[in-house]
This record gives C-alpha cells, structure tokens and sequence, in this order.
C-alpha cells in the first residue's frame, strides 16, 4: 500500500514538472508571452552591451555569433525533427527535411555532428520518463477538436507560447532539449493531420524561440557544445576497461623489465668478467 503511494506520489510530481504544455489552454499565457519577449529582448540588448564590454577589456573570451548558436540549433531540431518521423513511420524525403545541411558551413556541421549524439540520448531519456509530455502535443495545447490545426502560423504561435513557458523561470540543457521533444512530437502531429508543409515554420518557430530566450544562455555555457559535457561530464577517474589496461601495461613492462635484466646478469656480466679475469 506504501508503495503504491509513492509511486503515485511520483507520478505527480512528474506531471507537475512537465505541466507547462496544459497552461496554454489559457488566451492570456499569449499575451502575456509577447510582452515578456519584448522584456526578453531589451534585456538581451543590455547583456550583449555589458558583455562587448567585458571582451573589449579581457575579462572574458570571444563570444559565437549569435547567428550560427541559432543556425546549429535550428539544424539540431531539424535532425531531431527528423529522427522522430522515422521512428514514427512517417518521415519521406518529400518532406523537404533533406535541405538542412544547406544553411550550415562546415564548422557548424561539425559542431552538430559532433553534438546530436548527446542530444539524441538526452532527449530519448526525457521522452522515455516523459511519454505523456511529448506524445499527442497537439491535443494539450491547442483547443480545437482533436487539437487540429488549420494554419502553419497557429503551430508557431502555440510553439513560441510554450517556449516562452518552458524559460520563464531558468534555464537548463534538459528545457532546452524538451523543446526539441515538443517540437518532434507535434511534427509527429502535424503529418498524421495532413499538414506536412507545417515543418518549415515549426522550425522556424524553434529558431525564434532560440534567438528571443537563449542565445546568451547558450554561448554562456559552451555554445552547443556545451551539451556534450552535460551528459558526459569531464572526470578524473578512470573507467573499469582503463583500470584493465592500465594494469596489463604496467605488468607487460615489468615482464619486459625482469627478462631484460635476467640476460645482462646471465649473459653481459659473465662475458665483462672473463674479459677482466683474462
């Protein structure tokens, strides 16, 4: 009986934390978001001012382009797009998805190439703890029946909402990749409806997102890169396959060491001895 209690204890807890898509049934969270955007963006335009300040005089290092932090994460949300269609059955190349390489150079490529891994498991982990969040987006945030959706403004309007939630109170890697989960489950939406055109200014949306809410978070903690050492912190200790070849390293050279010195003792030492003895 105790148990179950606390798993549904546990469970409420996780709906609360993941709530923020059901608040969106309120008109007012709308309104309210476009003047916290504009807030957002004044208050970006004081960091980027404070932070050209800091460069100019050493305090801290260059910067990335806000340009290519929004360019990397609206390719990231693309492959992550992507990637949920094919899981769900639906991905083609009619869908116009095959363009993304085209907008990145190839540093940028590569920093998402090298990036998308963490990512993907990242998002796997919040989806797998999480499947009432990212399934069915559609019918949690938009009030039409079966949560249909009849324009491509409607998707980027809700999606911008719920971004503008998601940040409201911090910032963190995970929110930063729930939004690519949300994103992939209403592209999932978007094609079961009939609406595949929808995708472009799904992502469109994310991209804005990106640019009004976290473009100074990002650069602060890494760039994108930052992610990898998110899910794979940096450490000091060594795991158990580098315990092993440490240890096999450490016992061949003593092998080498003992068979070396066994054929000086057995062999040059004798011959110096006769050569002084003669």
């Amino acid at each position: 009986m105790a148990t179950t209690q606390s798993e549904r204890l546990l469970q409420a807890q996780n709906r609360r934390k993941f709530s923020f898509p059901a608040t969106l049934h309120s008109a007012s969270l709308l309104e309210v978001g476009q003047r916290e955007t504009t807030r957002r963006r004044l208050s970006n335009v004081s960091d980027v001012v404070t932070r050209k300040l800091s460069y100019t005089i050493g305090w801290k290092a260059a910067q990335i382009p806000a340009q290519d932090i929004i360019t990397q994460g609206r390719c990231l949300c693309g492959h992550y797009i992507k990637r949920r269609l094919r899981r769900s059955g639906l991905f083609n190349k009619k869908l116009g998805l095959q363009r993304i390489r085209s907008i990145l150079g190839s540093t940028s490529m590569g920093i998402v190439r090298d990036v998308f891994p963490a990512v993907q498991v990242l998002g796997d982990e919040l989806e797998r703890m999480h499947p009432r969040a990212y399934n069915g987006v559609a019918r949690q945030i938009c009030r039409n029946p079966g949560g249909e959706f009849h324009t491509p403004d409607a998707v980027s309007l809700l999606l911008g909402a719920v971004g503008r939630d998601l940040f409201r109170a911090d910032i963190t890697w995970s929110k930063v990749i729930s939004l690519f989960a949300i994103a992939g489950g209403l592209s999932v939406d978007c094609v079961r409806q009939g609406h595949p055109e929808y995708l472009p200014k799904l992502m469109e949306s994310v991209s804005e997102v990106i640019e009004d809410e976290l473009v100074p978070w990002i650069n602060e903690n890494g760039g994108w890169s930052g992610i990898n050492t998110h899910v794979l912190p940096t450490t000091n200790s060594l795991n158990p396959l580098e315990w092993t070849t440490l240890v096999i390293g450490v016992v061949f050279g003593l092998i080498l060491l003992f068979m070396f010195l066994r054929f000086i003792v057995s062999t040059i030492i004798p011959k110096i001895y006769q050569r002084f003895t003669n």
